[in-house]
């Protein structure tokens, strides 16, 4: 069969899209990025995830779910921990279509784009602060979580699910563990865990991610 040059152009651009949408990052899993634009590269001692300006988010009440994520499958019972570098508060008044300045970066659990749990780095321009945050979704709806406060510098984060319950930590010097929040667990078996982070404001933002590490039955 022959195949005009139009044709064989438009396989190869779509060969070359399948190829950058299911990139793998061995170690940390698969590259997603909804919106196309927020480029996840290897970087020493970690990866590196560059967010621009704009609505990168990951709030299913909201129903915008397209902050980008590297994510890997997870069946039952799992335990996974990422270091989250330090990064510039956002300036006060600086947040786009309405939302307040507001960035974070972290660890998200994901069955689907209205059921999920996000335990995060954050930091709000508007209360000149740094803070961990949980907020945890189901059927769309905001069902728990909270703020919880941190030095700012960087911070390991552990998430662990153990049958029915969530339970969430973190350390700076990852010896001294602190049990943040224990959560109760509706998500189905099968879920995806990893990296993602969040920019709602008019300045681009990188973050930094080091030493993943996932222990699954999967």
């Amino acid at each position: 069969m022959r195949l005009c040059f139009r044709s064989m152009v438009l396989l190869l651009f779509f060969a070359t899209s399948n190829t950058l949408i299911a990139e793998e990052l061995p170690g940390w899993g698969e590259v997603i990025d909804p919106v196309g634009n927020c480029p996840v590269d290897f970087a020493e001692p970690g990866i590196s995830m560059s967010v621009p300006a704009g609505l990168h988010d990951m709030n299913p009440r909201l129903q915008v779910t397209n902050a980008p994520r590297v994510m890997q499958e997870v069946d039952g019972d799992f335990l996974y921990e990422v270091r989250v570098a330090d990064f510039p508060r956002p300036q006060p008044k600086t947040g786009v279509e309405g939302h307040q300045s507001y960035i974070a970066a972290g660890i998200l659990v994901w069955q689907d784009d209205r059921n999920l749990l996000r335990w995060t780095r954050t930091a709000s321009g508007e209360a000149n602060a740094v803070f961990l945050s949980c907020e945890q979704y189901g059927q769309g709806e905001l069902i728990g979580g909270g703020n919880f406060p941190m030095e700012d510098k960087p911070i390991t984060l552990r998430l662990e699910r153990r049958k029915d319950r969530l339970i969430l930590s973190a350390t700076y010097d990852n010896s001294s563990w602190r049990k943040v929040l224990e959560r109760r667990c509706s998500l189905e078996k099968e879920l995806k865990v990893g990296v993602f982070g969040l920019n709602v404001t008019e300045k681009d933002v990188e973050y930094r991610f080091e030493a993943p590490y996932l222990l699954s039955s999967k």
